[in-house]
Order: structure tokens, then C-alpha cells, then sequence
């Protein structure tokens, strides 16, 4: 090897003259000896990978597929199973409910009404003559006394017709004068002619002329009479509508409205768009309110309120009965009550929004049960009662109020009774039921 290579490598010696096989034999040897050793590494593993190995490998795997199959199928399998033995036992079984027994109602009731506040005294006031508006004392708001001038219309026309029946007066009382004057001289002419008669010194067809000149005269004195007394009428009633021209107020009051300027033309009546003022008188004031019957009979005369408004947080009006209409309205069920409240400062406007507050007694308390209790349909307004043998009774009973999530019942159940809180459509006359458990309560 050496003396080949140092020939190679030696100068002067042409390379193209070195033996080729001298160089290719070791790699292809090399070769052939590194792919025998990788088909030995190769056939080693595969001679030691038997078939009951694999079978084995392949058994394991299906054990391991089916025991997940099952881990997740048992599981709902057993849930089913028992759902529908759950299923089974609720068709099966008796409807269980919860059931509670009535309370009677206080004897004395807190109740609280809404009311309308009114005056005491409130009037429109329209002419009652014709004429303009010569002028206007108060407004909105002014306080005004009784009789005190609030206005004047000036009504030429009826101080003209005045004026006249005046001087009819005056024509009517010269005309009495002369009738009367008239009569006199008819009596004394009578009674001389009587004289004259006796004496036979004068005819008696004078006398009986004077007698009826006598009796024509008083006729005439009676008429005039008459005439005095329908002219002063007459003057009297131009005198009224001449007072009529000066408005004043006929009450102490508030002025809350004014639709009249100065110029207007009026006319007497009450028409639209006649009114002058309107007054009202808000010292006390009176709230209205409607009792619903089952408190009606324990509204009365001097009984106490307390009146509050929202615009006046805090504060409470004390107030009385007054009165009360003393009949039930037909549509509404309801007492009409008014209740006097003092309003020294005026801080209760006409026409607010209140509510009322007061304590009445009841004389037959209703017995309360749940709301939800009430069963509607076609046999009226009925509840369910669970007997002593858990059988179910519908009972039509008369609602006597509401109050809230508690409804008072007049007729129909008893203290001792158990009413099922919420009956739902499954009650039925005669079913059997059972009570839950630790749910029997009060309505309290």
C-alpha cells in the first residue's frame, strides 16, 4: 500500500498511469460488509416478534374497547331505569299538597283609601244683567270677604228702563190723588143730596146719580191703586237689576278663577262663556272618599282620619267624619264618606290627590287564606278543603276584600278547615291527596 502510494505521489510520475482498481476495491468491500450488517440488524427483532405476542397485543386492545363501551353505557342504562321508576311511582302515587288553615282577620282595620279634596263652598258666578264690564277688583288667588265688591258692569239700558219706571210710578201715585179726590167730592155731593131727599128739595134721580158717580169713583181709586203697586214693582225689580251691575262676593273665599276683562259684553244668564269668577271657600276642606262595603259598617260620624299628600311629604292633616251617604252604590260597592279637614294655611289644594288612613272596626272579621288559594271556574269562586280522610272538597265561598297576597273570606270555610295553598287544575271533587310534610301552616 505504501509503494502504491508513495508511486502516486512521487514526482515525475504521471498520474494517469496508476492501476484504478488499486483505489475502488477497499469502498466497494466497505459497502458490501456495512449493508450485510444492517440486514443482520433488520432480521434480528423480526426473528424475536412471535404471533401469540401480537395475538396478545390485539386481545388487549378489544378488552380495552369494550370495557369502555360499558363504563359509559351501565351509567345511562341506570339512570334510565331509574327515571322510570320514578315516573312510575309519581303516576301512581297520591298528588301531595300543602295546605294551611285560616285566620280571623283583626277586629279594627288599618285601611287606607285614596280621596279627592274639595271645597267647602265653591260657586260660579254669571251676570244678571246686561251690559260691559266696566271694571274688576280681584284676581287669581285674592282672598276676598263676604258681600266685599268684586266688579261692575255698566248697564245704561237698564238705568234708562229704571228711570222710566220711575216716572210711570210717579204718574200712577197723581192719578190715585185725583181718584181719591174725585171720591171725596162724590161723598159729600151724596150726602147732601141724602139731605135735600128727606127735605123733598131735590129728586131722587139726583141722588141715585151721585151715589153711582160715588160708587165709580172708588172703582177708580182701587184701580189706581192697583197701578201704584204694579209700577212700584216695576221699579223695585229695575232697581235689583240695577244692583245687579255691582258683583259681589257671596262668601269669604279664595278667587280661583276670573274670566271676565274690562269692555266684556255680558248678558244676563248662565250660558257658555258667561262666567265672571269663580270662588271657593277652602277653610276646612272636604275629602271624598269610597268605603268598599266590607268597612262600611264601621265608617261613622266623628270617626278620626289622618290625611297625607305626596306633594307634602311628612305631613298628616287630622281629619273627621262628617257624614256619609247612608247607601251603598249598586256599581261601585262603595260608601260614599266626606271627611272636614282644617286648612288654616291653605296647604291642601282643591282637587289634589290624597290618601286617607283610618282605623275601622269590623263586626264580622272574615277569615284570611293565601290568595293563591282561590280556585275560578265555571262552578264560581271556590277553594279546596282537605278533609279527614284526605279527600279533597271544593267549597264556594264570598270573597269579603282583598289584601294583597291575602284574601278575606265572609263565608264558606271555617278556623278549623285545611285550605290548600296552591290547588292547581289537578283539584277535583273526592281526590285523594296527601299532606306534605311539615306544611301545614296558618294564613297569618
Amino acid at each position: 500500500m505504501m509503494s502504491v502510494a508513495q508511486e502516486i505521489d512521487s514526482p515525475g510520475v504521471s498520474k494517469t498511469h496508476a492501476p484504478p482498481r488499486v483505489r475502488t476495491a477497499e469502498p466497494q468491500k466497505h459497502q458490501a460488509h456495512e449493508q450485510q450488517s444492517h440486514e443482520e440488524v433488520i432480521q434480528k427483532p423480526a426473528q424475536g416478534l412471535s404471533w401469540g405476542t401480537i395475538l396478545a397485543v390485539m386481545l388487549l386492545a378489544g378488552c380495552s374497547l369494550v370495557g369502555l363501551f360499558f363504563a359509559g353505557w351501565l351509567p345511562r342504562q341506570q339512570v334510565t331505569a331509574q327515571l322510570e321508576h320514578e315516573a312510575h311511582e309519581i303516576k301512581n302515587s297520591l298528588p301531595t299538597v300543602r295546605v294551611t288553615k285560616p285566620v280571623p282577620a283583626t277586629p279594627i282595620a288599618m285601611v287606607t283609601l285614596p280621596g279627592d279634596v274639595q271645597a267647602m263652598e265653591e260657586i260660579t258666578l254669571f251676570p244678571r244683567t246686561t251690559g260691559y264690564v266696566k271694571r274688576w277688583l280681584v284676581d287669581i288667588g285674592d282672598e276676598v270677604e263676604a258681600g266685599q265688591l268684586i266688579a261692575e258692569i255698566d248697564t245704561p239700558e237698564v238705568r234708562a228702563q229704571y228711570e222710566q219706571s220711575e216716572a210711570a210710578l210717579a204718574e200712577s201715585l197723581a192719578s190715585l190723588e185725583r181718584a181719591r179726590a174725585t171720591v171725596n167730592l162724590a161723598k159729600i155731593t151724596t150726602n147732601r143730596l141724602r139731605t135735600l131727599v128727606a127735605r123733598k128739595n131735590a129728586a131722587q134721580q139726583d141722588l141715585d146719580d151721585s151715589e153711582n158717580n160715588l160708587a165709580v169713583g172708588e172703582a177708580n181709586v182701587r184701580l189706581a191703586e192697583a197701578t201704584v203697586a204694579v209700577n212700584k214693582s216695576n221699579v223695585q225689580h229695575m232697581q235689583e237689576l240695577l244692583s245687579f251691575s255691582r258683583i259681589h262676593s257671596p262668601f269669604e273665599g279664595t278667587v280661583v278663577g276670573r274670566f271676565l276683562e274690562t269692555g266684556k259684553l255680558v248678558s244676563s244668564g248662565n250660558g257658555t262663556g258667561q262666567a265672571l269668577f269663580r270662588i271657593a271657600r277652602t277653610n276646612p276642606v272636604r275629602v271624598f272618599i269610597n268605603v268598599p262595603q266590607a268597612y262600611a259598617a264601621g265608617v261613622v260620624k266623628d270617626l278620626t282620619a289622618e290625611v297625607r299628600a305626596r306633594d307634602i311629604p311628612g305631613r298628616v292633616f287630622q281629619g273627621v267624619v262628617t257624614r256619609t251617604a247612608r247607601a251603598i252604590d249598586p256599581l261601585t260597592r262603595t260608601l260614599l264618606t266626606e271627611i272636614q279637614v282644617p286648612n288654616d294655611d291653605g296647604a291642601l289644594l282643591t282637587g289634589s290627590y290624597v290618601q286617607v288612613q283610618m282605623e275601622v272596626q269590623r263586626y264580622s272579621p272574615p277569615l284570611l287564606v293565601p290568595a293563591s288559594a282561590l280556585i275560578f271556574n265555571s262552578g264560581g269562586t271556590q277553594v279546596a278543603v282537605v278533609g279527614p280522610d284526605n279527600k279533597i272538597e271544593l267549597r264556594v265561598i264570598e270573597v269579603a276584600g282583598d289584601i294583597g297576597k291575602q284574601i278575606g273570606i265572609a263565608t264558606g270555610i271555617s278556623e278549623n278547615d285545611q285550605v290548600v295553598i296552591n290547588p292547581g287544575d289537578r283539584m277535583s271533587q273526592d281526590l285523594m291527596v296527601e299532606l306534605q310534610q311539615d306544611a301545614v301552616g296558618t294564613a297569618d
